[in-house]
């Protein structure tokens, strides 16, 4: 157990007002991705510094052409294979003797796979061993000596404890409790409303900058905090009274808490990444579309050629989607109180065309751009939107645990044929079960194939 637990345990609290974002304790996960970044660019310049070197030491000249080839080569290469056996993650601000151990193996692969392909392309050099094997040398110790300095600039920046932690307290006794943020709920008008999209809003902002939050609450009411920290994506304890041990995860409803395990801090990097990439590539191609679309919006009807809409995103976060505008503007249904239909005669002609192509959802291209949303999630629903006459939250609870991810532009239950009016209870179930198994088995991988499967449903018998 933390200190933060044992003190959750034996000791009562002393509550205290929202704090704002620029709090020292509020801004680790900030201070964190700055240390990650300068980690990154150490071992970069360690590996390219250290085939410079290699040129000084055995030809006299640190910028020749063979080390300064496979410096430019490895670097590359050296950063995806150290990414992936997780050399930056949390561990290497504090273990740091493992994560350089990790960085310095994921440089020897590195070598090993160029040496291999200069060898099987009949291109190995005399010289290039050796330059590689003196590169790898003293790249290594460049890579030991970053790797101990960013750990101790680490440990003098985010203290014994390089986690972000909230507490808090929710009807229970409260008194002193060393200096962890502590909250009362009832003094900052906080409560487990999943029936409440503002409310989760307020808590999804609260916890933006939070890695783990610890609630101390009555039983009655752990199941709804235990519910809104797993949607929110934030990692978290939910304790039914400070005495007792945690709230039993198993309460949540039939599909176990625990399955949905929200995207870890550079698994969200590394998708908004491919995000940026692609999606700046496909608002210069499909730029031209976009544009005579929106002169057809304009000729056809009045009102403005975008449809801007609130809905619920990451972390239970309202954020504003835009979608090209299909129906009358004087029909127009903000909150989507009424699921459109086959017929529906609020829809123009030209709405009638981009709804069946899905040309109306391009404009959402920029909100991927901005972050707000990605090209491959769960799709962000109206806060109106309804089944069975039931607003979604209301006939499964686990509704909320999508929101633990990026919604997307499309998703798994998109190329599943799961799209259009979600009408009957059934539309929604296999909709989620689709959505929560997207988020347990995502992986850079994962979302390539789901576009590439979007290309075939973009025209849909249900897309009206």
């Amino acid at each position: 157990m933390t200190a933060t637990i044992r003190a959750l345990q034996n000791a009562s609290f002393t509550t205290s007002k929202l704090t704002t974002k620029n709090e020292s304790s509020l801004t680790k996960r900030s201070r964190r991705a700055g240390i990650y970044s300068a980690m990154l660019i150490t071992d970069a310049l360690a590996v390219f510094i250290g085939f410079l070197i290699s040129n000084a030491l055995l030809l006299d000249q640190p910028f020749a052409s063979p080390g300064l080839k496979l410096g430019i080569l490895s670097v590359p290469i050296f950063l995806a294979l150290a990414l992936n056996s997780n050399a930056y993650g949390r561990s290497a601000l504090y273990k740091s003797i493992g994560a350089t151990v990790r960085s310095i193996g994921s440089l020897f692969a590195t070598l090993a796979l160029i040496l291999f392909i200069l060898f099987g392309l009949s291109i190995l050099k005399q010289h290039h061993p050796s330059f590689l094997a003196v590169g790898f040398l003293i790249s290594s110790a460049l890579i030991a000596g970053g790797r101990y300095v960013c750990h101790i600039f680490a440990k003098r920046t985010l203290g014994p404890n390089p986690l972000s932690e909230l507490i808090i307290v929710d009807g229970v006794p409260h008194g002193p409790i060393f200096d962890q943020p502590v909250i009362d709920a009832k003094e900052t008008g906080l409560h487990p409303d999943i029936s409440d999209p503002a409310m989760l809003d307020r808590l999804g902002n609260l916890f933006r900058s939070i890695d783990r939050v610890i609630v101390a609450c009555p039983i009655e009411r752990h199941n709804d905090w235990a519910l809104v920290l797993k949607s929110t994506g934030v990692t978290g304890d939910v304790y039914r009274h400070y005495r007792s041990a945690p709230a039993e995860a198993n309460t949540i409803g039939p599909i176990h808490a625990s399955q949905v395990k929200p995207l870890t801090r550079v698994q969200l990097w590394l998708k908004r990444l491919m995000d940026l990439i692609i999606v700046s590539i496909a608002i210069l191609f499909l730029a031209p579309l976009m544009l005579v679309t929106a002169i057809a919006i304009k000729l056809e009807s009045r009102g403005p050629v975008l449809f801007r809409q609130q809905r619920l995103g990451h972390g239970n976060r309202l954020f504003h989607i835009y979608k090209f505008r299909s129906m009358r503007d004087d029909l127009r249904d903000l909150n989507g109180d009424r699921s459109t239909g086959r017929d529906d005669d609020r829809i123009t002609r030209v709405g009638r065309f981009i709804r069946a192509t899905s040309i109306d959802e391009l404009p959402q291209l920029f909100n991927v751009l901005l972050g707000t949303m990605s090209l491959v999630g769960p799709r962000p629903h109206a806060l109106g939107s309804k089944a069975d006459s039931k607003l979604f939250w209301e006939i499964d609870r686990n509704y909320w645990l999508r929101h633990a991810t990026v919604p997307g532009l499309t998703g798994l239950a998109q190329v599943r044929g799961f799209r259009g009016a979600t009408m009957t209870r059934a539309d929604l179930e296999q909709r989620l079960a689709s959505d929560l198994e997207y988020i347990q088995r995502w992986s850079l991988g994962y979302d390539l194939v789901i576009l590439a499967r979007t290309l075939g449903v973009i025209v849909h018998r249900n897309g009206f």
